[in-house]
């Protein structure tokens, strides 16, 4: 895991591509600018990771704005980055053949020179699925295609050559060249018992989007996992995203509910449960959850869209004024 300034806390912030409608119907060329552009600016800053989320469609409204596949973006912002690590949060372990998936994950590291982390979980948005005409499993096999895919990867990134006789995923004599330049760390996006009981016997990090009390439940949670494979707890870092606002502009916020069909009044709890406010309002926030374990933070910027004063301010006044454990 990267380090930033302010010692065992590493940054990272996801990326404008298009997930929450923001580009509309611009030009996808248009789009694709301000997707480079912030990649630039914000691994220039200093962020440690930098994110796209993997879809098919926006999660806005309609559903029919610009929206970047996320493989092919990161294959592309690997040569107009030089430092941050570059992943999926989190790559649906169903979307595509696990021989695909590994060799695009391979592809970006090597393309990175080792900066490619692989975000995984088992998938959740059904009408997503249902307009591509990709079948959506129950919960179970959900679950169970993603655990599988943890390790099938795992020995494709590692093996000149791999047998797999899983429930849903099969390889024979299978290889993965060329192979990235070390196995990339994992980081899972599951919440559930059994996909954090996977977590602790093959993760690298682990990303919950959720508020204070659920971090430090599901935290718990996965201690008892790792105490139950006898892993060292502190051996997985815990990772947290919220989302975040520096301008001290209320539009933002309610842009984002409108466009989630939202109603209005929510804006006051949205902006209470995220790093929205000013920075001196942010650095308690980021700071509980310091406290509580979180050692990798992620943030999703309201105002990315044209945008990078929530990015700056973030990473220029509150990360510098978080305080790690000792």
């Amino acid at each position: 895991m990267s380090t930033s300034a302010t010692g065992s806390v590493s940054w990272g912030a996801v990326l404008p591509h298009g997930a929450a409608g923001e580009f509309g119907s611009a030009p996808g060329t248009q789009a694709w600018a301000r997707l480079r552009d912030a990649a630039t600016a914000w691994d220039e800053l200093g962020y440690d990771h930098l994110w796209m989320s993997d879809h098919l469609m926006t999660s806005a409204g309609d559903r029919t704005g610009n929206y970047f596949e996320s493989y092919t973006a990161l294959a592309a912002l690997s040569q107009v980055t030089r430092r941050a690590q570059l992943g999926a949060l989190v790559t649906c372990a169903l979307y595509r053949n696990i021989a695909i998936l590994a060799k695009q994950g391979a592809a970006v590291d090597v393309m990175s020179n080792g900066r490619f982390i692989l975000g995984l979980g088992g998938g959740w948005d059904e009408p997503e699925f249902d307009a591509f005409g990709l079948e959506f499993p129950s919960p179970t096999t959900r679950v169970e295609v993603f655990i599988e895919t943890m390790e099938a990867l795992t020995e494709l990134w590692t093996r000149p050559a791999v047998d797999y006789d899983g429930t849903h995923l099969r390889l024979k004599a299978a290889s993965c060249t060329p192979r990235p330049a070390a196995k990339p760390p994992i980081m899972t996006g599951t919440h559930g018992p059994r996909g954090l009981r996977a977590a602790a016997r093959l993760a690298d990090i682990a990303n919950w989007n959720v508020g204070l009390e659920d971090f430090r439940r599901l935290s718990g949670v996965l201690d008892k996992a790792c105490a139950e494979v006898g892993r060292e707890p502190g051996s997985i870092t815990r990772s947290v995203f919220r989302l975040a606002d520096l301008t001290g502009n209320d539009d933002t916020v309610l842009r984002l509910l409108a466009e989630q069909g939202a109603p209005a009044e929510l804006a006051d709890a949205v902006k209470a449960d995220h790093f929205i406010g000013t920075p001196d309002e942010v650095v308690p926030k980021v700071q509980s959850f310091i406290d509580s374990g979180a050692r990798h933070v992620i943030c999703l910027f309201l105002d990315a869209e044209g945008s990078d004063v929530s990015a700056e301010r973030f990473l220029q006044d509150v990360a510098p004024a978080v305080a790690v454990p000792h």
